[in-house]
């Protein structure tokens, strides 16, 4: 199957679940070392550790991610951004804003960042049943090419996880490539399927292209991967 456009909502929507996934990831692989699946309770106990910080990390990671999704020309916007006097002081939500260049978009991801935090403060990361049950289609007048889509969603899920481990300030804070392989192989199903997709095979090669859907992406995939992986260490 080979998509050459993606839908910039699509793209955006998967991108907050990567990131929330990927930063509680992080977090959890700090501190909670070789725990399979965290309860409700330690959840709800991320989720307050971190919440006054949350949404400033959030921005942090995904501004200038989106800012290459919606803009064409980084220099423009950069000088832009100079004549409105942006700075470290700048609200996040204005910043968020800009980066979205659309209010439907910024609506988006707002909406969809609260979705995700009410999934937490029940004590769960959010599945994906109930993310395909409201996700956007992939298709849409409104379309980015799709390996920027990719590009985009690896770039968000690595250094949100980094973000996580961080954060955490805990001895055992380093990057598992089991942990990286996993957030992969979901925002990938997130970003490229239209429903959740079940993995038989024992081959992690098999899977990562099942969920990329052909050479191309899985090429684009691959090379974003590793690139993120060695500018965060």
């Amino acid at each position: 199957m080979r998509i050459k456009d993606i839908n910039r909502s699509r793209v955006a929507s998967a991108m907050v679940r990567g990131y929330f996934h990927a930063f509680f990831s992080g977090q959890a692989d700090a501190l909670f070392t070789g725990k399979k699946k965290l309860e409700a309770k330690e959840y709800k106990q991320l989720v307050m550790d971190n919440l006054d910080r949350l949404s400033h990390h959030f921005v942090s990671v995904l501004f200038p991610i989106l800012i290459r999704l919606n803009y064409q020309n980084v220099e423009e916007v950069t000088d832009d951004m100079r004549k409105r006097h942006f700075s470290d002081s700048t609200p996040t939500k204005v910043l968020l804003r800009y980066a979205c260049a659309s209010k439907p978009l910024y609506d988006l991801i707002t909406s969809e960042y609260q979705r995700h935090m009410y999934a937490l403060l029940e004590g769960h990361l959010q599945s994906a049943e109930a993310y395909f049950s409201d996700c956007p289609p992939l298709t849409d007048e409104d379309s980015v090419p799709v390996s920027l889509a990719i590009r985009s969603l690896v770039r968000v899920q690595m250094q949100a996880y980094a973000a996580g481990i961080t954060l955490a300030a805990a001895e055992n804070g380093r990057l598992r490539q089991t942990t990286i392989y996993r957030l992969m192989l979901s925002g990938m199903v997130s970003l490229l399927h239209e429903t959740p997709l079940s993995f038989e095979e024992e081959n992690l090669e098999l899977m990562f292209r099942k969920a990329a859907l052909n050479s191309d992406n899985f090429e684009t995939l691959m090379n974003e991967m590793n690139q993120a992986y060695e500018d965060l260490i």
